[in-house]
């Protein structure tokens, strides 16, 4: 299955380089660094001297999720989002791995493979939602509406990027337990983090400024809030393991 997988992957990166050459514009040069080969196989891929749609591909699932899949690295790729249609994929071919051979992957149990196709949705999600919401707030008239859509698309960012690591995480097998150096840092971070907590700035008199700028300063006070509330998991968790 291994061997079968390792054939598929050109006929992906194929793909991939036909769409992003052609649907998104992409010089064959940016091309080839998203996908790690040279400029000249991104010529073989495009002109389908190389690595056209592989029979063994399709078999293995459908053409639709293979369209979409690659659709979705497509859109990362064009977007500076390398690193996570990277991981994307990675998971992605080790999903299909559990799918047909399970005693052939570290992927877990059904609840595990279903986490992780989980987070893999919600990854494309946020993507989307940042991408959706930046497109709007260069359209948007008034700062203030910029700033309301830059602020969700900001989030949608951050909330990818904590998708993209955790899936990194379970890919690698990595250790989920923060190491004992790093509480230091935590702690440190948590005393600073008080100072902003002593403010609260949804409490300050913004009267004729209007519900959405009172909403926004009220944001802030909630991700102090979380702030908090990582940080006290994090330090709680830490001396539970002491």
């Amino acid at each position: 299955m291994a061997e079968r997988i390792e054939r598929v992957i050109p006929a992906l990166r194929a793909l991939l380089a036909e769409k992003l050459v052609n649907n998104y514009g992409l010089r064959k040069v940016q091309v080839a660094k998203a996908l790690g080969v040279s400029p000249a196989a991104i010529s073989h891929y495009v002109s389908g001297s190389r690595g056209t749609r592989s029979p063994e591909l399709e078999s293995m699932l459908k053409m639709e999720d293979i369209d979409r899949l690659v659709e979705r690295m497509a859109r990362k790729i064009s977007l500076g989002m390398t690193d996570s249609a990277s991981t994307e994929l990675s998971m992605f071919l080790r999903l299909l791995v559990a799918h047909r051979h399970p005693q052939e992957t570290e992927v877990g149990g059904v609840e595990d493979k279903g986490l992780i196709q989980a987070l893999i949705e919600r990854l494309s999600l946020e993507e989307e939602a940042a991408k959706r919401a930046l497109e709007l707030s260069v359209k948007a008239n008034s700062h203030l509406t910029k700033m309301v859509l830059k602020q969700m698309a900001v989030d949608s960012i951050r909330h990818a990027d904590i998708l993209t690591t955790l899936l990194h995480i379970i890919e690698k097998g990595e250790d989920v337990e923060v190491r004992r150096d790093d509480l230091k840092l935590i702690a440190e971070m948590s005393s600073f983090e008080n100072r902003a907590e002593e403010q609260r700035l949804s409490e300050i008199s913004v009267a004729g400024l209007g519900p959405v700028i009172t909403a926004l300063l009220t944001s802030i006070d909630m991700d102090e809030q979380k702030h908090e509330m990582l940080l006290k998991i994090v330090l709680g968790s830490s001396e539970k393991m002491q």
